[in-house]
């Protein structure tokens, strides 16, 4: 299988470079590519990366491509998250891509993948995914978020946001604890990932085995419409 990763927040350059994503970004890639010798993978960095630090991810079975034009994502984020990177994207001829920073090209037609580190709540409340979308709201989030084929979050907490409030289907949001980069089994934890990238192998179909805290269900009841409807009473 051919993947691709977004790695461009590694960059210090980013303009929303958010350190501990960038180290969660560099510990998984580095686990994912000692593991897995099978498939080839394509990373796709900021431009402006450092030479060292690009020689770090060099292997065999990988191909690093750069996403032109970062400089100018603050200013047009629709335009260039959504459309340049999708066009990228496809030109790539991926089997997955996943983005550990949770960009999800709205416009890109193949399967997605999307780490989230928080999910935003209410109407007001924004983040990185919001902010490059443009209703920049709860129901723009939604529909956004319906994009990734599967969604890796960092506890439950999350998970019953991003199902209960935002609807999100509950078999392919994945709890993957990560809330401390130096204490998660990155063994472990990479190889949940691959086997999660798997799942688009069209000659070796598997299904994601669920974890005892994804068996039951972390949903809370979400309740806004009684709640309104109380009020108006």
């Amino acid at each position: 299988m051919r993947i691709g990763i977004d790695a461009h927040i590694l960059s210090p350059e980013h303009h929303r470079h958010h350190p501990e994503i960038a180290e969660y970004t560099k510990y998984l890639i580095a686990s994912i590519l000692d593991q897995d010798k099978k498939n080839s993978y394509v990373l796709f960095m900021d431009s402006r990366m450092p030479k060292e630090t690009l020689e770090e991810f060099r292997r065999e079975n990988t191909e690093i491509k750069n996403f032109p034009f970062a400089q100018y994502r603050s200013y047009l984020p629709f335009i260039y998250s959504h459309m340049l990177v999708s066009s990228i994207l496809t030109t790539s001829r991926l089997d997955v891509f996943h983005s550990p920073e949770g960009l999800i090209p709205y416009l890109y037609p193949g399967n997605v993948i999307a780490t989230f580190h928080w999910v935003p709540m209410g109407v007001r409340d924004s983040n990185i995914f919001t902010n490059t979308w443009m209703f920049g709201a709860r129901m723009g989030f939604s529909t956004l978020c319906r994009k990734a084929d599967h969604i890796l979050l960092k506890n439950g907490k999350d998970r019953d946001i991003l199902c209960g409030l935002h609807k999100y289907p509950e078999e392919r949001a994945h709890v993957l604890p990560f809330n401390d980069c130096k204490a998660v089994n990155w063994k472990d934890h990479a190889s949940e990932v691959i086997n999660l990238y798997e799942t688009f192998n069209k000659t070796n179909k598997i299904k994601v085995p669920i974890k005892d805290e994804n068996k039951k269900s972390f949903l809370k009841k979400f309740s806004f419409s009684k709640k309104k409807d109380k009020k108006t009473k």
